[in-house]
């Protein structure tokens, strides 16, 4: 399967975009959750958030209250938001072909089988 060059420049421009929309939603949601009002703190808190948002679990979580609490976002346009990941490994486990397995004891018979010739009479 032969993918253009076209496509893989959406994909990570599409990523790219996501990742500001959730970088700036746990950003938000530090500032809010710890009240801070220093600029320099805010700083501080971006550059914390830039590796929270990455985190599996915790992510999402702090940018979906950021979505809904600072923002004023739909808990659904969140939820889709930070969870999209999840959802296409999700779907791709469902709808993924399944890949037949060999026995490993049916294998190695056949490899250690000797031919035998019989004797015509």
């Amino acid at each position: 399967m032969k993918i253009s060059f076209n496509w893989i420049l959406l994909t990570l421009g599409f990523y790219f975009v996501i990742s500001v929309f959730q970088i700036t939603a746990v950003t938000d949601s530090l500032i809010f959750i710890f009240n801070i009002k220093n600029t320099f703190f805010e700083g501080v808190t971006f550059i914390v958030s830039i590796f929270l948002t990455f985190t599996p679990v915790v992510g999402p979580i702090l940018g979906i209250l950021g979505a809904t609490l600072v923002w004023g976002w739909n808990i659904l346009f969140a939820i889709i938001l930070f969870f999209w990941p999840y959802v296409f490994l999700f779907l791709g486990m469902i709808f993924s072909p399944k890949i037949k397995t060999e026995k490993k004891g049916e294998k190695e018979k056949i490899i250690d089988a000797e031919i035998v010739e019989e004797e015509k009479f």
